[in-house]
């Protein structure tokens, strides 16, 4: 439970201590003294809207912070700056906000003013319904949520998938032409590279044959038949006399073996060279073909990239493409099946969370319309009608309504139609008075607003009751709901440095006393004192 709330440079409140018990903890005071500012601070801790409105004035930021009893987190903060970075912590760790009220939402519960209009909401008429679901109906509302979400999912990727349906059927047609197209060509890798040496000699065939047969008649054969020699007749002449000489002396037979391998290489590269001009013999029209092989490939390398490796690279990665595109047809089958199969979940779901939802309203309507005659409406009713929908959806199958009647004989009508802000407030207290709540920690903001008398009587006696096991934080400007608080605080307006702050002070015996004699006549005279212990005595018979 909380056991301390503190506020620094928060509004009119320069430093704010609040000490708070189990049981019915009462913020009394004059209107202005600062009472809903706690509420709106506890409700800022919560995660609430920040505003550096609520900076006090000439300071540079505002600090809520609170502690707790028991496990989990003890300490919650949150500081606001004016005109700079809000900082939440959770046990002295930085947290986000959205963190923070997650933390907290399982502590905290503020009911104000504001909270009372939500209850006119269909969306939170149906989560509080749903806040009293057996574990089966819950678990049912999860699964329930899953399967649409999976749906809606499903049908949005079916969507997007048929709307290309034309595009992708042209772009099928494409992609199967020019995969063909190039398979057509039959190229094999690096054919654009030999193709281009191969046709570098057939454009100079002439010039090539030309310097090879010069060539080869220098090296192995006299000139045009003449009588110069050759280089390879020179080099056997020189053969054979170094042999001669190499006789008389052996000095000279390394210089004989280097002419021998001069001579046989230069005969080598002879018989190459015939071999070349054998090759050079081109077949008939060989030049064209190869030209039109070479046009061809260019042209395929203008549309799909460079050389032949940039075509096939291309072939490969259109080749996927359209499988992936063949593959979609496929895709949309699975895609039906699935969302078939999350419908068939939903429904399941949601007919499970509907009978889950029919014996809650069943259990919860009888206990809110006990709570209300309770508080003053001596004919007061309170139904939870389910109404079918066409179709289930995220939140199942029906919408939730609440229905409301003050007055004897008269129709129900929807909550929002007929119930005054006092009758609002008396209904979300007695919705939680009716099946409790799994917060430790309640607070209401004027619950009794409009009240007086009996009926504020009555809600100090429902409220009490509520406190019981929990700790209940009300603010309040009724004496008859005060008179049942376990621990009392007054909330006043004081001067300190020239200017107005707000305290808080637990009140006991005389004390309070005084105040709630002030509350019931707005002084302490003597019959307002008398009839302010008859209430402490016995607050239910006052």
């Amino acid at each position: 439970m909380l056991h301390t709330l503190e506020l620094f440079d928060f509004a009119i409140a320069d430093r704010v201590v609040v000490e708070l018990r189990p049981g019915l903890n009462v913020l009394t005071g004059e209107t202005g003294a600062g009472k809903s500012l706690l509420v709106d601070a506890l409700a800022l801790l919560a995660g609430g809207r920040a505003d550096d409105g609520v900076v006090r004035s000439g300071r540079d930021a505002a600090l809520v912070q609170a502690t707790w009893g028991g496990e989990g987190p003890l300490t919650a903060a949150r500081r606001i700056v004016r005109d700079g970075r809000n900082v939440a912590r959770v046990d002295g760790e930085i947290v986000t906000v959205a963190e923070l009220q997650a933390t907290l939402a399982t502590r905290l519960g503020i009911f104000g003013q504001q909270a009372y209009r939500t209850l006119l909401d269909a969306a939170e008429q149906r989560s509080l319904l749903d806040l009293h679901l057996d574990a089966g109906a819950a678990t049912a509302a999860a699964e329930a949520l899953a399967a649409w979400d999976e749906r809606q999912q499903v049908r949005a990727r079916l969507v997007a998938l048929r709307a290309a349906t034309r595009d992708r059927a042209r772009q099928l047609d494409l992609l199967r032409y020019q995969v063909d197209e190039i398979d057509a060509a039959h190229l094999a890798p690096d054919e654009d590279v030999r193709l281009d040496a191969r046709l570098t000699v057939l454009r100079h065939v002439e010039r090539v044959r030309e310097g090879v047969a010069e060539a080869l008649a220098a090296l192995s054969a006299a000139d045009d038949g003449g009588d110069r020699p050759s280089a390879a007749d020179r080099l056997a002449d020189a053969v054979r006399a170094l042999t001669q000489a190499a006789r008389h002396d052996p000095q000279l037979e390394g210089l004989t073996g280097e002419a021998r391998d001069a001579l046989a290489a230069v005969q080598a590269i002879g018989d190459e060279l015939e071999r070349a001009l054998e090759r050079l013999e081109s077949e008939p029209g060989e030049l064209d073909r190869l030209e039109a092989r070479r046009a061809e490939i260019e042209s395929l390398e203008r549309k799909y990239g460079a050389g032949v490796a940039g075509v096939l690279a291309m072939r490969d990665a259109l080749a996927a493409e359209l499988d992936g595109l063949t593959g979609t047809e496929a895709e949309d089958a699975a895609l039906v099946e699935r969302e078939a199969r999350a419908t068939a979940r939903l429904r399941a779901a949601a007919a499970t969370l509907s009978e889950g939802r029919a014996r809650a309203a069943a259990q919860l309507a009888p206990a809110v319309t006990s709570v209300l005659h309770e508080l003053a409406l001596p004919h007061g009713r309170f139904e939870i009608s389910l109404e079918p929908l066409a179709e289930a959806g995220r939140n199942g199958a029906e919408r939730v309504a609440f229905r409301f009647g003050a007055n004897l004989g008269e129709p129900l009508a929807p909550l929002q139609e007929v119930a005054s802000g006092g009758e609002l407030s008396r209904v979300m207290l007695a919705l939680h008075a009716a099946a409790g709540s799994a917060v430790p920690t309640l607070v209401f903001d004027e619950v009794d607003a409009g009240l007086g008398g009996r009926s504020g009587r009555a809600v100090g006696e429902v409220l009490s009751r509520l406190a019981r096991g929990r700790q209940v934080l009300v603010v309040t400007h009724l004496a008859q709901v005060a008179a049942f608080a376990d621990h009392h605080l007054r909330v006043d307006k004081a001067e300190a440095e020239g200017r107005t702050v707000t305290r808080v002070a637990p009140l006991a015996g005389e004390a309070r006393v005084e105040e709630l004699a002030r509350m019931l006549a707005g002084d302490a005279g003597d019959v307002a004192r008398r009839h302010a212990r008859a209430l402490l005595r016995d607050p239910a018979a006052a």
